[in-house]
């Protein structure tokens, strides 16, 4: 048997190419979805994936004169391996009803369909003996997304030197209070040396909200306007342990706030740049953000208003189209508390909550 491998953007076109190269009597062994392209594993493109085979056994290409017995041999050998190989691939396709009820149970929490499928697709064999709405395929599920969370890492000060971290993200999305929620954990619980930098400079109340947190916590903080004047503070803040840099809120939709921003972060190559997002954005809007943004080539992501959505599901589906280490979350605008670095486990069954 001869045996082909075909990728196409959709199943429609990689069934062309079969047909095309073996012909109607090509035999269909195996399809899977795959994911090819993108940088550096991001906005990688969703393609079909098809092996399919076509007899050229020794019963179809030796003369007449061959003994009979021989043809029969070789064509019942090929035969038996087809359908070896075919057993093999039906017994991993899951049960209709049971994979699409699941289905409508992840996407039910916002999970996209392309993901819930691949969640599926991953989740033991023995899954569609277990009701859907059941402890065990919970669990199933949880330990499946749970996977997706990177182990999560907070900022890290190193006992020689200091840290400098900057927030970067769209507006609206609560930079300045994480900042502060920050600040007084390091401060005030940690006893680190902490300084204030703000470069939200376009909105007078964002850098009097900081200034007055800078004053409760009794900590230092200074305004920037430029990349020329935030290089100055921080030359001039070597003995500081923990430096923290508030950025103005920008569109995702304007490059030149973001070529701006990108070029006022790069006054220091060791700055670690946390990208900020709310959970409570939609999907598309977040992976467009993600996209938008990664010209500011983020390290870290934050996600805030945890408690402001119900479903969290768009936090599966980022990371599954734009792999990111995660952080930290937020739970809430009481400073310093609702705050704290992800717990995998915690944010996987969040997901499902009832």
């Amino acid at each position: 048997m001869k045996v082909r491998v075909f990728t196409a953007d959709s199943m429609q076109e990689v069934m062309a190419q079969v047909k095309g190269a073996l012909g109607r009597d090509a035999i269909i062994l195996h399809t899977r979805k795959i994911r090819q392209g993108g940088i550096l594993g991001f906005f990688s493109k969703e393609k079909v994936e098809v092996t399919a085979g076509i007899d050229t056994s020794v019963a179809a290409i030796l003369p007449e004169t061959v003994a009979p017995s021989l043809e029969d041999t070789v064509v019942h050998s090929e035969l038996a391996n087809m359908r070896s190989l075919l057993e093999k691939v039906v017994s991993r396709m899951p049960k209709g009803s049971e994979s699409s009820s699941v289905i409508e149970l992840l996407t039910n929490n916002d999970i996209d369909a392309n993901v819930a499928e691949k969640i599926i697709n991953e989740l033991p064999l023995d899954y569609v003996n277990l009701e859907v709405g059941s402890s065990e395929l919970r669990q199933l599920i949880i330990d499946k997304i749970r996977t997706y969370f990177q182990s999560a890492e907070g900022i890290r000060i190193p006992e020689n030197g200091r840290k400098v971290v900057a927030f970067l993200g769209p507006t609206g999305v609560g930079k300045t209070t994480t900042i502060a929620k920050l600040a007084a954990n390091f401060a005030i619980q940690g006893g680190y040396q902490v300084v204030l930098v703000t470069a939200d400079t376009y909105r007078i109340s964002a850098v009097e909200q900081l200034k007055t947190y800078a004053d409760i916590m009794g900590m230092p903080i200074h305004v920037v306007y430029d990349a020329h004047e935030l290089k100055k503070v921080l030359d001039s803040n070597l003995d500081k342990q923990l430096v923290l840099i508030d950025t103005a809120g920008r569109s995702p939709h304007n490059n030149d706030q973001l070529d701006e921003l990108k070029d006022l972060l790069q006054v220091d190559d060791t700055i670690e740049k946390y990208l900020v997002l709310s959970a409570t954005t939609k999907y598309k809007d977040a992976l467009d953000i993600v996209k938008k943004f990664s010209v500011c080539s983020p390290h870290k992501i934050i996600f805030t208003k945890i408690d402001e959505t119900r479903n969290i599901g768009t936090i599966v589906n980022l990371l599954y189209q734009a792999p990111m280490s995660l952080s930290y979350v937020t739970t809430g605008q009481n400073v310093p508390d609702d705050i704290e670095l992800v717990n995998p486990n915690k944010l996987a069954q969040l997901i499902l909550r009832e």
